[in-house]
């Protein structure tokens, strides 16, 4: 071997070397905005405090129903953190409201017992995971 093309063998090596350590780097930050999927649902109480109140989060969007009259609150997650304890998961969830531009913090406990169950770091109301209907064929 030429001592040019091993110039260049090592040359490619060294420019290849930041980029792995990157591409290393990324695949190591927790969900990377993205809630992971056994989090994805609509959420309920039976506490009357929050009565017509419904929590829906996605992967990627936290949409918050406060009653039948009063429009959603839509926010985009930029980031979640998690740490697990045991069987329970604490997530924070930050995100932003674009058409009121203001920005949430949201601290869950999440458990996946009973089909999921959640509660909100600030309050003591059990939060489970509203089971939607299959589509059932109509009776003729």
């Amino acid at each position: 071997m030429t001592s040019h093309k091993l110039f260049v063998k090592i040359l490619c090596g060294i420019a290849i070397l930041p980029l792995l350590a990157c591409s290393q780097g990324c695949a190591k930050l927790p969900h990377q905005g993205l809630l992971p999927a056994d989090v994805v649902g609509t959420w309920t109480t039976k506490d009357p405090r929050y009565q017509d109140r419904e929590l829906e989060l996605s992967r990627a969007f936290v949409i918050l129903i406060t009653g039948r009259h009063d429009p959603a609150s839509v926010q985009m997650i930029d980031r979640v953190e998690s740490n697990s304890d045991g069987p329970d998961t604490l997530f924070t969830i930050y995100s932003t409201d674009y058409s009121q531009g203001t920005h949430f913090e949201m601290k869950i406990q999440f458990r996946p017992e009973n089909g999921g169950e959640i509660r909100f770091k600030n309050q003591p109301a059990l939060w489970t995971r509203r089971v939607e209907a299959k589509d059932n064929p109509k009776p003729r």
